[in-house]
């Protein structure tokens, strides 16, 4: 049964802030989380990593130096060297230094507290530690009353991390980054491919379908592309614009220009 309010049960494709709406904020920021909050996202997209004492902490890469204004693997620095340094650029869009003062990594547990509980939340498994036993269950368990609501989704490219989490609890939503391949199959529920590979198998989104998986496309820039996704019937769409992507969405269908 699927519980109301969870993301299974909303109209579909959701809307899936991107790094929150990295267009206009620094990427993986409460800042870039607050605006697609605003924004009406379905769900916010971010990526978790461990710092050496144990926290965890929203960033895409191992490293700082790409996105914030430090350096040095997250994995090998205290939770209190990732908080000190300032989270100052996103990967699609020159936003000035000085426009979001005194931004930081988050910890997972601000993301917590900052989304509200009708907000999904899809969580990237960076770490390769989540591949462990005890860190998945102890990531699970911080989740469970979003895991009991249907309000959250684990992503990876490294199936073994999922599957940890699914042992440490059956009931939790898990899909396989898997880009190009061209067949989609995973024992989860569901998966992240490119458009390339949808436009080599054409019937990529009905045979996920069959298979009882969701189909996200990984295109956090879709709206070139909304249309012929529409048309498709993807489950859900990233995007670093909710509001402009949406926007964009209803015009699509206003003209009913699916394909």
């Amino acid at each position: 049964m699927t519980a109301a309010g969870s993301l299974a049960s909303r109209p579909r494709p959701l809307l899936i802030a991107h790094r929150g709406a990295a267009r206009h904020a620094p990427e993986n920021t409460l800042a870039a989380f607050r605006l697609a909050i605003a924004a009406g996202a379905d769900a916010i997209e971010t990526d978790l990593w461990q710092t050496r004492d144990g926290a965890w902490v929203c960033h895409h890469d191992q490293t700082l130096e790409r996105t914030t204004d430090g350096a040095g693997a997250i994995p090998e620095l205290t939770l209190a060297e990732v908080r000190a340094v300032q989270a100052c650029r996103s990967y699609c869009a020159e936003i000035p230094a000085d426009t979001f003062p005194g931004e930081r990594v988050p910890t997972f547990e601000e993301l917590l507290a900052l989304t509200p509980a009708d907000v999904g939340l899809v969580l990237e498994l960076k770490d390769p530690r989540l591949a462990q036993p005890d860190v998945a269950a102890d990531l699970v368990a911080r989740l469970a009353n979003r895991i009991a609501a249907g309000t959250v989704m684990l992503l990876s490219f490294a199936p073994e991390r999922l599957h940890a989490a699914r042992a440490a609890e059956p009931g939790i939503w898990i899909g396989l980054i898997c880009e190009h391949d061209p067949d989609p199959r995973f024992d989860g529920d569901g998966i992240g491919t490119t458009p390339e590979a949808m436009a080599e198998n054409p019937r990529y989104v009905a045979e996920a379908h069959a298979r009882g998986l969701w189909v996200c496309p990984l295109d956090p820039a879709p709206e070139p592309r909304l249309a012929w996704y529409l048309a498709q019937g993807v489950d859900g769409l990233l995007t670093h614009d909710p509001a402009g992507t949406r926007a964009a969405i209803a015009t699509i269908r206003a003209a009913g220009h699916l394909g």
